[in-house]
């Protein structure tokens, strides 16, 4: 990747991606001086690169550089940019300013997922509320039904979705995403467009429980539930984890609310092994003190949660599968 970026600017020196391509390749191998040199020669051809400046800040942040972090990113002034911000705030320790910016673009940020996971911890942690009022306690909007529920030989039907899900063929650790020591499905691809008999069949198994849990949380006063979307706009994916595998704590940023349905599952062994761990903590942010809960899964379970929540796979030692099948219902 590194040869080819180099002769992409042989060819075109003022060619400001190939640059900000060989940061991010610089900083995956740890070289974090050489990546800091990059991003700023991507940043001198075009001072406006977004994605570069990001890149740059992210970088500053991970070096507990954070006044350089917070220019880089208060240059952007994107959605991603303004929540990052707020994250790099933290870090410096300036609560107030933070409460100030939540409400300088409470409209603006509005429907910002990376923004309002941040509201959630930090509301927490200060016990004070932020004016961003998407879903302040995604902790307390959890739904956990199960397959056996809609189907009478539930276990002959998790096969028949495993065979069709046989013929989709996932993507070791693809790049930028949670997934470690395992598969999952390009991001292309969505699992219930043109779908098969069994996965089609549970798709209208995820929109029954998308009634209920609405009908479950319907009294809430937040945006996340009173501007629920109109459509029922779903994208699937699904995962493999192998032995060792995990999935690191993420949230889905283009989602409203999120999904899972275990397909196959690993044994426990007293050590919470193969569960999910939702939580308020972020990449950027986190404290000791902030709730947390742990579901482990039976077989055929779907949990229903607001997309701003955190959540990640406890690593397992069993020498098998962990299966899964993931969704987002989409902001209208």
């Amino acid at each position: 990747a590194e040869s080819s970026q180099r002769k992409a600017i042989e060819l075109q020196p003022d060619f400001a991606e190939a640059y900000n391509n060989l940061g991010t390749i610089f900083k995956s191998l740890g070289n974090l001086k050489e990546a800091e040199i990059f991003f700023s020669k991507a940043l001198a051809l075009k001072p406006d690169f977004t994605l570069a400046l990001m890149n740059r800040g992210q970088l500053f942040f991970d070096k507990n550089e954070f006044d350089k972090a917070l220019y880089d990113s208060d240059a952007c002034n994107t959605k991603e940019s303004r929540a990052f911000s707020l994250e790099t705030l933290y870090a410096l320790e300036r609560t107030g300013e933070i409460y100030q910016r939540i409400k300088k673009t409470a409209k603006l940020d509005e429907k910002n997922i990376r923004l309002a996971a941040f509201s959630s911890f930090i509301s927490e942690r200060e016990k004070k509320d932020t004016a961003n009022n998407f879903c302040r306690n995604p902790l307390s909007l959890l739904h956990i039904s199960n397959l056996k529920l809609h189907v009478q030989d539930y276990k002959k039907f998790i096969k028949e979705i495993i065979h069709e899900l046989a013929y989709i063929e996932p993507i070791w650790e693809p790049p930028k995403k949670a997934t470690h020591n395992g598969f999952q499905t390009p991001k292309h691809i969505n699992l219930f467009k043109n779908s098969p008999q069994a996965i089609s069949y549970l798709k209208s198994i995820i929109l029954k429980e998308l009634d209920s849990y609405y009908l479950k949380y319907e009294k809430e006063s937040c945006s996340y539930i009173q501007k629920w979307p109109c459509n029922k706009n779903l994208f699937a994916w699904y995962v493999i984890l192998k032995k060792q595998g995990y999935q690191e704590a993420h949230i889905h940023t283009s989602g409203w609310l999120s999904g899972v349905i275990y397909l196959k599952v690993v044994p426990p062994l007293d050590k919470d092994e193969g569960a999910i761990e939702l939580s308020l903590n972020g990449a950027n942010y986190s404290d000791i003190n902030s709730p947390q809960l742990t579901h482990q899964p039976n077989l055929g379970d779907i949990l229903l949660f607001p997309s701003s929540l955190h959540h990640r796979t406890i690593p397992f030692s069993t020498d098998t599968e962990r299966i899964v099948l993931a969704f987002d219902l989409k902001p209208s």
